[in-house]
């Protein structure tokens, strides 16, 4: 008796360091997307505490980005300098983001598909479309910044050079992955409906028009007026007068102004859980706030004759979550009078989304695929352990049991969504073109809420001049 007892002590101990054994590993084993960086920089960032929030990323290098996360950690620095106004520091790191973009899509694509990888996390992070698209867009205002408008031609070129691109890439990875001997499963492709970024024409035809390339500068206006006609999904709101692309009067100045506001959405977890019992299948989902709280979203049952109770599976997607401006109109001041309202000009969240949604059926087929093999391999593991334990009576069956539990333990900490995106892109962009005479003027720019003043920027003096780029870049993060 007193033997039976202390072997029965002993199974539990054992079940007991297993589990806390696996739990130790999975920790360690960086299949998480780490978070706790945002917690103070977000927050910093909405307020226009852009340096103090670089401060926060750059201290949380060694931590919560590991090298697997290095494009993420460029992008989220390379947007703060950006915003504080470091601009060689943000093209620089804007510039190792696009490289390691480069350099680590195909083959972290292409692992994950035919290796058995415990999750996406556990992969070199390579980036979001938007996320590729975009950067170029702001090293072009760095470089105008920085009075390089060569350079800055450069990144814009580079932008429609990589959404013809995107028009084939992932395509030709599934069908390639279908194709292959490595295949374990069949994945679907979604259609590319983003060819043309009204937000990098824009800057485009400024610089065209700076140098009177006049030509080019049309092209460009008309590109942008064909979005609204092919791409209505992308550009629903109202067309904003776009710049006027001839010469213009020689006594006057043309003054532009960009203005971005909010932040670009973050990536939230949708997790189905599927538990068996005698003859009945339960379904529950869960979903994230924005604060990263988990919430019931549904639960159902099925009734299955001659199903086992005890199978336990695990499914986590990633989905997007916008965190559009709270501004709903911007005005631009010059000393002290309203000059004009900035019109909306491209919605950088929809983008986003629209890229988002190109790899998402990649995503979501190959997860299903990697999850049923662990799950199934899982199952047939515990069917065999159980069955084995129950032979040595009570104590081994719920010594079975315990192992079992830890099992599922470990494959549903294993399976976790890649919630990993950059933090510090705007959500939506204004633009408006005012004629002054050439001058000084104090430039301020309102953001509003209804009636309620959320910011109002003090962009300072500026001298607007007839001949040139007289561009202001306005933003607020909220």
């Amino acid at each position: 008796m007193r033997r039976d007892l202390s072997r029965f002590t002993n199974s539990i101990l054992i079940s007991t360091l297993l589990i806390m054994s696996i739990l130790s590993l999975i920790s360690c084993a960086s299949i998480k997307t780490q978070q706790d960086q945002y917690h103070e920089s977000i927050p910093l960032a909405r307020d226009g505490s852009y340096e103090q929030a670089s401060i926060i990323i750059q201290d949380a290098k060694e931590e919560e980005y590991q090298k697997k996360d290095r494009v993420l950690y460029y992008l989220d620095l390379g947007m703060l300098y950006h915003w504080s106004g470091e601009y060689e520091l943000s093209n620089k790191m804007l510039t190792k983001a696009e490289n390691a973009i480069e350099e680590l899509f195909t083959s972290s694509i292409s692992k994950a598909m035919v290796s058995g990888v415990l999750n996406d996390n556990a992969l070199d992070y390579s980036g979001e479309d938007y996320e590729d698209i975009y950067l170029n867009v702001f090293k072009a205002l760095n470089y105008i910044a920085l009075e390089d408008e060569e350079s800055a031609f450069v990144e814009i070129r580079r932008v429609q050079i990589k959404l013809n691109l995107l028009e084939d890439k992932y395509k030709e990875l599934v069908e390639e992955y279908n194709a292959s001997a490595d295949a374990k499963g069949e994945l679907e492709y979604r259609e590319n409906r983003f060819h043309n970024d009204v937000l990098a024409r824009y800057i485009s035809l400024l610089l065209y028009r700076a140098e009177e390339s006049w030509d080019d500068a049309r092209i460009d206006s008309k590109s942008m007026h064909d979005a609204w006609i092919t791409q209505k999904h992308l550009y629903n709101f109202t067309k904003p007068s776009f710049p006027r692309v001839v010469p213009g009067d020689e006594n006057r100045a043309l003054v532009n102004i960009i203005s971005f506001s909010g932040m670009s959405p973050v990536k939230l977890a949708d997790t189905i859980y599927i538990q068996s019992g005698p003859s009945i299948v339960f379904l529950t989902m869960t979903g994230q706030s924005e604060d990263y709280v988990t919430n019931l979203v549904g639960f159902n049952f099925l009734v299955i004759p001659g199903i086992q109770s005890g199978i336990h599976f695990k499914v986590q997607f990633p989905h997007l979550s916008s965190r559009r401006s709270e501004a709903d109109r911007v005005v631009v001041k010059m000393d002290g009078v309203e000059v004009a309202e900035i019109s909306m000009l491209e919605k950088m969240e929809v983008i986003a989304r629209e890229t988002f949604l190109l790899k998402q059926p990649l995503t979501i087929g190959k997860t299903i695929i990697r999850a049923t093999i662990k799950n199934i391999t899982k199952e047939i593991g515990k069917g065999a352990m159980q069955q084995g334990l129950s032979d040595q009576g009570a104590g081994g069956l719920i010594v079975g049991l315990l192992a079992g539990l830890a099992a599922d333990v470990a494959v549903d900490a294993t399976e976790n969504a890649d919630l990993r995106i950059s933090q510090f892109f705007p959500s939506y962009a204004r633009a408006a073109e005012i004629v002054v005479e050439p001058g000084n003027y104090n430039v301020k720019v309102e953001y509003w809420n209804g009636n309620n003043l959320m910011a109002e920027i003090d962009h300072g003096m500026r001298e607007f001049t007839v001949d040139g780029l007289n561009l202001i870049e306005s933003f607020m993060l909220r």
